[in-house]
This record gives structure tokens, C-alpha cells and sequence, in this order.
């Protein structure tokens, strides 16, 4: 797909169409975690980190993690031109373990996604990446059920807090995929 068609994917969310898109196959590994991931990564928090600083985290042998924001006031260009970068530099390099598509905080009017958005996101993530980069779904803003439904469409690693005491193995397990830790 073009630039411009995922982002039209991504403002009128077509959560079949996405999920198409992704390719997922049924009874694939979905790697969970409940500790944080190595400090000496380079890891985005709340903030996109510019792509340049994965790049030279990368040239000095370390890898990373990175996050993608969509949603409320985040335009969907925004979004599609940073997943694109990230596949890219995914491409360049093996050293970024893992994207993370993140819903924005909102505001009144609207909250920082809806469930269709998020799940576009993360088939629109899946199509981009290379296999070797894990889509982890934002497990704090949407939880267990939202992430597990993000299975369908190509979610494949789960950063859990350290204090959940959610079933991995059955939630995994119940939508037909295998849950290994990681």
C-alpha cells in the first residue's frame, strides 16, 4: 500500500481491511513480559523519540524500543510517516526489538483512541514492520482484552506491568495463539 492509502486506512478505520492487511497466522507465538526491558536500551517513554536517536543507538551496537502515537490531535500523517521510518530503520538495522503504538492522552471532546483506531494501528504496524520487530500493543491504556483482540490484527509481544497478575497463557491461548516469555 502507498503512504497516502494507509493513511486514508488510518482516518476511516477499516478494522477488517487492516486485519487483512497484517497477515496474521492463526497459532503464533505472542512473547510476554512482565519486567521492563533492559535499562541500557534505548527505550521511547512518553515521548516519540526522534528517529536519528534509534539510528545512533543502533550504530553504537544498542537496541530499542520505540512508541507511535495516533489518535486525538495527532494526525494520521504523523502516525503512517513514523511507522514508515521505523520499518526502515528496522530494515537497517535488527537492533529495534519492538514498536509500540500509543494511544494520545485526548482531551474532552474525544479520549486518545477508539478500539477500531487502535486495532488499525496495530494491523497498519504489523503490515510496515519487518517479522523480526515486535508490535506491542499499549497494555496500560488499552488493556487485556483490547490487547488481546490486537492478536488478530498482528500484535505479537506483550509488555505487562510488573504488579498484573493477568493470565497470559489463557488469554493467549483462548484466541487460538501460543504465549512463550520472553
Amino acid at each position: 500500500m502507498t503512504r497516502d492509502e494507509l493513511i486514508a486506512l488510518l482516518e476511516t478505520p477499516d478494522p477488517l481491511r487492516a486485519a487483512d492487511l497484517a497477515g496474521v497466522v492463526p497459532g503464533a507465538p505472542v512473547t510476554y513480559s512482565r519486567a521492563p526491558s533492559p535499562a541500557s536500551w534505548l527505550r521511547d517513554g512518553n515521548i516519540e523519540e526522534p528517529i536519528d536517536a534509534h539510528r545512533a543507538a543502533h550504530a553504537a551496537g544498542t537496541p530499542s524500543e520505540a512508541i507511535v502515537r495516533y489518535g486525538a490531535g495527532v494526525p494520521a500523517a504523523h502516525t503512517i510517516d513514523r511507522l514508515i521510518a521505523l520499518a526502515e530503520l528496522a530494515g537497517e538495522s535488527e537492533l529495534l526489538r519492538a514498536v509500540s503504538p500509543a494511544p494520545a492522552e485526548g482531551n474532552a471532546d474525544r479520549p486518545g483512541s477508539w478500539g477500531v483506531e487502535d486495532l488499525v494501528v496495530i494491523g497498519i504496524a504489523r503490515y510496515l514492520l519487518p517479522s523480526g520487530t515486535q508490535v506491542r500493543p499499549d497494555w496500560a491504556h488499552l488493556g487485556a482484552a483490547a490487547s488481546q483482540i490486537a492478536v488478530a490484527f498482528g500484535a505479537t509481544d506483550w509488555q505487562l506491568p510488573e504488579d498484573d497478575t493477568t493470565d497470559v497463557e489463557w488469554l493467549v491461548g483462548a484466541v487460538g495463539y501460543r504465549a512463550v516469555p520472553r
